[in-house]
């Protein structure tokens, strides 16, 4: 390929992509350092040509990158696991189309993701400024709210995606986690059962309902249901946990300790008895008995761990 063309090419590109001036210069660079290799003794003119024609199809390829929509690269960038790179993307996509909820969507999503929660609260709050009644915006901001520790405002959020949502298990349990966290258990027991009107044996919420009802005193409705849980095929470990952590903090230490059987779940509930015993022993103390125990609410489905009912990890918190 001739000098004459290269430039020729370069010019081309540069009027037919709008490239800017940082992706010229890196054009520009790449040629120069292959016509460079012209004035290396021995180097033949075919190197050269595949050197010119390596740069050309490279600098093609960030063309035709440069040149698709940001909200398309950024489901690229999610798709190829690279979440930071995709919530930059969805901001520009913001940028660009202001009046769009989609990019402020993903991007909530994403950085919810990635534990960016205020900045997550941000996005999720002006898709409700665009479109006040969206129940994802609101489920999001209200799985927020309760990371704030702010559960009423957190129902508030809840209520309203229930306006559309109506057989969605995730919010009666969400309502549900809301109203213990308030000391409000019967409430809490209300939305657990309708939730599990909607999906029968629905493990989250079994797990749920059998720790509100021993919060609210009610022991043997709380072994026959977390009974039944650990009984469903596939159930988890931490559910069994559960139920032993009920029957020592009833007293039967000897059953606890039959029903776990791994060190590893004897040392946790050893751990979670002392910290229990330490507010039932000091009931002047400041501490909210179902944020204590929020370990034992539904396991987060985006990280796939136990998670608080108001802890840091607010994706599906409580949607098990």
């Amino acid at each position: 390929m001739s000098r004459s063309k290269v430039i020729a090419t370069t010019q081309t590109l540069r009027v037919a992509r709008g490239l800017d001036a940082y992706w010229v210069l890196i054009l520009l660079t790449a040629i120069a350092l292959a016509l460079s290799g012209c004035a290396d003794v021995g180097a033949s003119e075919k190197t050269t040509a595949q050197k010119i024609a390596a740069a050309e199809t490279e600098m093609m390829h960030q063309a035709t990158e440069a040149s698709k929509p940001a909200l398309e690269r950024g489901d690229e960038a999610v798709a190829r696991g690279d979440r930071a790179a995709a919530v930059n993307f969805y901001r520009q996509a913001h940028d660009e189309d202001p009046n769009s909820p989609v990019p402020l969507q993903r991007l909530g999503e994403n950085e919810i993701a990635l534990g960016q929660y205020t900045q997550a609260y941000e996005a999720y709050h002006l898709v409700q400024v665009l479109k006040p009644t969206d129940p994802e915006a609101a489920f999001r901001l209200g799985e927020l709210m309760l990371v704030r520790g702010s559960p009423q405002a957190a129902i508030d959020e809840f209520s309203i995606a229930l306006q559309t949502r109506k057989d969605d298990p995730s919010l009666f349990s969400a309502i549900g986690v809301a109203y213990s966290s308030m000391g409000k258990y019967d409430l809490a027991i209300k939305n657990y059962r309708a939730g599990l009107a909607v999906v029968p044996n629905h493990m989250g919420l079994l797990n749920n309902l059998g720790m509100a009802q021993f919060l609210s005193g009610d022991y043997d409705g709380a072994v026959q249901t977390l009974t039944a849980l650990v009984a469903i095929p596939k159930s988890r470990p931490r559910y069994r946990r559960n139920l032993a952590f009920i029957e020592a903090a009833h007293g039967d230490m000897d059953k606890a300790r039959k029903i776990v059987t791994s060190d590893a779940d004897r040392a946790a509930l050893d751990a979670e008895l002392a910290a229990y015993r330490g507010v039932v022993n000091n009931p002047g103390q400041a501490v909210d008995r179902t944020a204590l125990m929020g370990i034992h609410f539904a396991p987060s489905a985006a990280t796939g761990g136990d998670q608080a009912a108001a802890s840091k990890a607010p994706a599906k918190v409580v949607a098990q």
